[in-house]
């Protein structure tokens, strides 16, 4: 368990979730935002539960209610990265939980953990999440053209990624 503040707290993911995780990411606004197919199960999550590794996953509580989920994923030690996935279940958007919880998941993990490069994906549609990106210090890598077929068209997926280096210089005295 990561405390986050009095209100937010990451909880690591279990079985136990399967319900909130599937309800999550079959809602439409989540649906549409993520690299996933449509309708996502509770057979695939259990899979890929049980097949996890080099993974940290968390279920995002905002007071005692799970509100979302937060990651660092595929995570190489060898090149040492990890890839960063967020979401917010429509109620709690707004609230400035995936701000906290981003910015304490990804100092957790550059002090805790041999990694150089948090990188994420991103379509380029999603204006909201970029801006989020960007207010944690992530900057555009480049651009994938056309990537993924998503709701009757192709889609951009922009690459944005942190350092280590900047990470905490920028935020030693913040967190």
């Amino acid at each position: 368990m990561i405390k986050v503040n009095e209100n937010i707290i990451l909880k690591p993911i279990s079985e136990k979730d399967t319900e909130f995780i599937i309800e999550s990411r079959n809602e439409k606004d989540i649906y549409l935002t993520s690299f996933s197919n449509f309708p996502f199960y509770d057979f695939q999550h259990r899979k890929w539960l049980n097949n996890a590794s080099n993974i940290l996953d968390y279920v995002i509580y905002y007071n005692n209610e799970k509100s979302g989920r937060i990651n660092i994923s595929n995570i190489d030690f060898q090149n040492q990265k990890g890839e960063y996935g967020i979401f917010i279940i429509k109620k709690y958007r707004g609230l400035g939980i995936a701000f906290k919880a981003s910015k304490t998941l990804i100092d957790f993990t550059f002090s805790n953990l041999n990694i150089n490069k948090i990188y994420l994906k991103v379509f380029s549609d999603n204006i909201k999440a970029i801006r989020l990106y960007e207010k944690l210090g992530f900057e555009k890598e480049g651009v994938l053209k056309k990537e993924i077929y998503k709701n009757g068209e192709f889609k951009d997926v922009i690459i944005m990624a942190i350092f280590k280096e900047k990470w905490m210089k920028e935020n030693e005295n913040s967190i």
